[in-house]
């Protein structure tokens, strides 16, 4: 019942412990923290009733996946800043403090919708599915064969399975993997490395290679900057990304335009 603009936890890997001061209705998504009400576990992808005093914990991550959500009907009270109310904590600004949640914080729930929920449970089949082994569908480009990369080098990054980097977050997750061969000695006027060109727009989930090393740039990464980028994942597969976790292996599927606002629609 909640707007598509109200607030709600993302958690890293490990989650928090909540003590409800009052009545309230929540759901958990994502990936398996093991979540307990009052020693109960819970599950995900339905509304849970928690009485004013429950404690609701969430331990480390069980199972595939890196990220889980806990949304509260009427969502929490955070300020909307540049249009968003998420927390961008490099920046530090946005959700609470422009920071992560510490001990002792406290969150205020929003004014809970007027019409009561409709869907208390989420379908199986929308279920979004969990791995260790990812395919993600891409559009190529913007910077691609022959210009930067060889027809080979293009090849290779689509028949290779790409490791998570331990070293990855919302700015950006890295990929461990060949290196390529270049279309080109150097960057020219832009650099000394075939990756560099001058400064360009990037978009969210675009596949940049800052030298031999690609990196999936995230909700939290750089706007623009100079490096190629041979791949761009489709909007509908952007929450793939947020799953990804350190040694899962990924591969990148080849779709056109036409496949990717096919699986928008979808």
């Amino acid at each position: 019942g909640n707007p598509s603009s109200a607030a709600l936890l993302e958690c890293t890997l490990v989650g928090p412990t909540l003590r409800f001061h009052a009545p309230a209705i929540i759901v958990l998504t994502g990936a398996d923290m093991g979540a307990e009400i009052g020693g109960r576990e819970v599950e995900r992808y339905r509304a849970i009733s928690v009485a004013a005093g429950g404690v609701l914990r969430l331990g480390a991550v069980r199972g595939p996946g890196s990220r889980a959500y806990i949304g509260v009907r009427g969502g929490l009270e955070v300020p909307v800043y540049l249009g968003s109310r998420a927390t961008f904590t490099l920046g530090l600004f946005g959700g609470h403090g422009g920071r992560a949640l510490a001990a002792g914080d406290v969150l205020h729930m929003g004014a809970a919708p007027a019409d009561p929920p409709v869907d208390l449970e989420l379908f199986d089949d929308l279920v979004p599915p969990l791995t260790s082994e990812w395919e993600i569908a891409v559009l190529h480009g913007p910077h691609a064969a022959p210009d930067f990369f060889t027809l080979e080098d293009i090849d290779v990054f689509f028949a290779t399975a790409w490791k998570v980097h331990y070293n990855s977050s919302r700015t950006g997750v890295r990929l461990i993997g060949p290196k390529p061969g270049w279309a080109r000695a150097d960057g020219g006027e832009a650099g000394l490395h075939p990756s560099n060109i001058h400064d360009t727009a990037y978009a969210i989930g675009t596949v940049d290679y800052t030298g031999d090393m690609p990196v999936i740039l995230g909700p939290d990464g750089p706007s623009l900057g100079g490096f190629v980028c041979p791949a761009t994942i489709v909007g509908a597969e952007l929450w793939k990304m947020g799953q990804l976790k350190a040694g899962d292996m990924v591969r990148f599927r080849p779709v056109t335009l036409d496949d990717a606002q096919r699986l928008a629609a979808r």
